[in-house]
């Protein structure tokens, strides 16, 4: 009885936390300055780390880099392929740099996942993703 009511307990706060962030994700109506592509592999305990690479689609042209980070928050592992719109970006070496944010998703075999990032310069994505592996993500990262 008293597992059952912890694990009720922990469903419930989990879908309070991902209700209460969903607004904070998402994109504005306006049109963004560029798009972007990501795949990465991401693992957490507590804290969190992750690796992979992307595509900047800016003024017609791709540009190609590379991701790591640390964060805090979620359990679990997965690997996430993403798109999203990149705002307030004016000339590509804004775009380089420590991106902090907020992050969440569940990933149950297959999931998704939304996240707002922004870096030192002031330039902001918003993600969509598709995840798979098995995963609570929710907390801050830098990347």
């Amino acid at each position: 009885m008293k597992t059952h009511f912890m694990k009720s307990g922990l469903t419930g706060i989990a879908i309070l936390l991902l209700a209460g962030c969903a607004s904070m994700t998402q994109a504005p109506t306006t049109a963004p300055s560029a798009t972007v592509r990501i795949r990465e592999w991401s693992a957490a305990y507590y804290g969190s780390a992750a690796a992979g690479k992307g595509t900047l689609y800016y003024n017609g042209q791709r540009h190609h880099f590379t991701i790591s980070g640390l964060g805090a928050g979620g359990m679990g592992a997965q690997k996430i392929s993403a798109t999203g719109k990149v705002y307030n970006l004016n000339n590509l070496s804004q775009f380089s740099g420590t991106y902090h944010g907020i992050s969440r998703g569940l990933t149950l075999i297959e999931g998704k996942m939304h996240a707002k990032l922004t870096n030192q310069n002031g330039v902001v994505m918003y993600l969509a993703a598709e995840t798979e592996g098995l995963a609570l993500l929710h907390g801050s990262a830098g990347v």
